[in-house]
Parts: structure tokens; sequence; C-alpha cells
């Protein structure tokens, strides 16, 4: 991963320039170990935020589109991306999130499933917390305030933006979250409305501070 490790070390002294970025709780972040990092998702930056920041390399589920050139099916698995279907469940990115959860790595989950049309939470898609519940992993909750009004959805972004207007972005890590691992289905579905509460309250909670 030398090249997403390259690209963490640039891409942050670049965003220092052009947003005022806050980044609290990192702390709660494992320094080893399986883990889910499970983020709301305002803007195209928090994926870039988040992996730049994050204490740990994360790997990250990117809508499948972000790989339709050649380039970018060159550039995204090398640094922590992997493609998902969107609006439906994926088993194949469900084997790869898993498969790098046994490999002790770090995962990178928009559980909202796409961009914020207004800055607040959309709800959690049932994929994304049965998923949780089957991996057994710890959860981190994710909380990201400011991207929206740095770049919302159909919105611009001003890249090179400086000085005091620069945008106020939040990045606000929560205490772990656990599960248990939930292998059958039917335990699955009957722990899947109470995680679902718990995960959208830590994020809307860690969002607004």
């Amino acid at each position: 991963m030398i090249l997403y490790r390259t690209v963490r070390v640039i891409a942050a002294m670049y965003f220092r320039t052009i947003l005022k970025l806050r980044i609290e709780g990192a702390e709660h972040v494992p320094v080893d170990g399986p883990l889910l990092l499970v983020m709301n998702h305002q803007s195209h930056l928090d994926p870039l935020l988040v992996n730049t920041y994050c204490p740990r390399l994360v790997f990250t589920m990117t809508k499948s589109s972000a790989f339709r050139n050649r380039l970018m099916r060159w550039i995204e698995p090398r640094v922590g991306a992997f493609p998902t279907r969107r609006y439906q469940v994926d088993p194949q990115s469900v084997r790869v999130a898993l498969r790098f959860l046994s490999e002790g790595k770090a995962v990178g989950i928009f559980p909202e499933g796409e961009r914020s049309w207004d800055a607040q939470l959309n709800p959690l898609r049932p994929g994304t917390v049965r998923l949780l519940l089957k991996a057994g992993v710890p959860v981190i909750p994710c909380g990201i305030s400011g991207t929206y009004e740095a770049w919302p959805r159909w919105g611009r972004m001003k890249w090179f933006t400086m000085g005091p207007a620069r945008p106020r972005v939040t990045i606000r890590y929560g205490k772990p979250l656990h599960f248990g691992k939930n292998d059958d289905r039917a335990t699955r579905e009957a722990a899947l409305p109470e995680a679902t509460k718990q995960v959208e309250e830590a994020i809307l909670a860690l969002m607004t501070g």
C-alpha cells in the first residue's frame, strides 16, 4: 500500500490548506485488529478526508461507478477502495469486506448508501447493518459535519479557497459499538432494529457534536 500511504501524506497537507479541519475522538479507533468504520455521507469529500486522516488505513466500500474507466480501476484498489453496487445487496462486496476483516484490517462503510440531499442523515440501509451484525467486530461510528457546505450534492467545490473563508469541517469518532457475531439469519433479523437504532443515534450525536 505504498501508493495509499503516499497519497495520504500529500492529501493531508493539501486539505489543511483549503479547509479548517478538526478531528476529534481518534483515540477511539483501535490501533490494530479488525473494525468497521461507519460514517454519514454528505459529500464527495467524505471518503477522501476519512481515508486521509483516519489513524488506520481504511478499505472503503465505494460505488461501482467510480471504477468505470481503466485509470480509476487501477487507482481505486491501491488507495483502499473496493466496489459495491448501490441500492441492492452485493454479495461480492460483502465477501470482500469480510475477507479484509478476517485479515485484521479496517473496513469503511457509508450505511446510508448515498450522499445526503440536505446534510441530514438518511435512513440506514438494512444490508449494511446486517453486515455489522454478521462480522462481529468493533463498530466505530464516525460523524462528519461541514462537508455538505463545502461541497454539496450537485454543487461545486472551490478547491483553491484559502484564508479565513476556508470551509469548517469536523470529523468525530465515537466509542466502539459491539453487537457480537450473529452467524445465522434469524438472529441477525431479530437484532436488526435495535442495532440500526444504536448506529443511527451514535452517528447523529457525532454529527451534531
